[in-house]
């Protein structure tokens, strides 16, 4: 894929995110391996995933130094290329903040996975460590998520959000929409379970 066609499906994936209510203002960061280079392509810093344009889209080298564009690219590129590197397989990276799936990550516990289609396509959803946004440290726990569990395609992040990978933009999104959808049935089950329980005892 060209770059000027990375840059049109970063920008389509960012308003995607931004449309299905998954992140606020101006959170949430996506990057995405330019292929045949050592470079990744990463939304600048400040902009809102809903107001992405491809000229908001900047080329950085794998020590995240600006290669091209203007802007200095997401605080949190730490872990977008910390788990490139880590992972050869992964090609993209989508953080966010769905609100069901924060709500777990707030508890500190692993995403439940009530429905086959989730344990299927999920697996396994573990939790990275919290630390303050942009930090190093935030970086390397997410990082170190990804190295502990090598086949995982998503994590929580603890009182922040979560981060998916996949082979394209498109499917790592897919990931973060089947979390959230698997957070909130997750939720609507605790729910129910609670009325059954308050049910017999009454």
């Amino acid at each position: 894929m060209s770059l000027d066609l990375l840059k049109k499906e970063l920008q389509y994936v960012s308003h995607k995110v931004y449309q299905k209510g998954y992140t606020q203002a101006t959170g949430g960061n996506i990057s995405v391996r330019i292929p045949g280079t050592d470079h990744v392509l990463i939304k600048r810093s400040g902009i809102s995933l809903g107001e992405v344009s491809r000229e908001d889209a900047l080329v950085v080298n794998m020590d995240g130094e600006v290669i091209e564009g203007l802007g200095k690219p997401s605080k949190e590129i730490g872990f977008h290329l910390g788990i490139l590197k880590v992972r050869p397989d992964v090609n993209a990276v989508v953080h966010c903040h769905p609100n069901y799936s924060i709500g777990y990550a707030c508890l500190g516990v692993e995403l439940p996975l009530p429905t086959v289609t989730a344990q299927k396509l999920l697996g396994h959803v573990p939790i990275a460590d919290v630390a303050p946004s942009g930090s190093t440290d935030l970086a390397q726990h997410v990082t170190d998520v990804y190295v502990k569990y090598p086949d995982i395609k998503i994590t929580l992040m603890k009182n922040h959000g979560v981060c998916s990978v996949g082979p394209t933009l498109e499917a790592a999104y897919n990931v973060v929409d089947l979390a959230e959808a698997t957070a909130k049935q997750a939720y609507i089950l605790s729910q129910l379970r609670v009325g059954e329980k308050n049910a017999v005892t009454n």
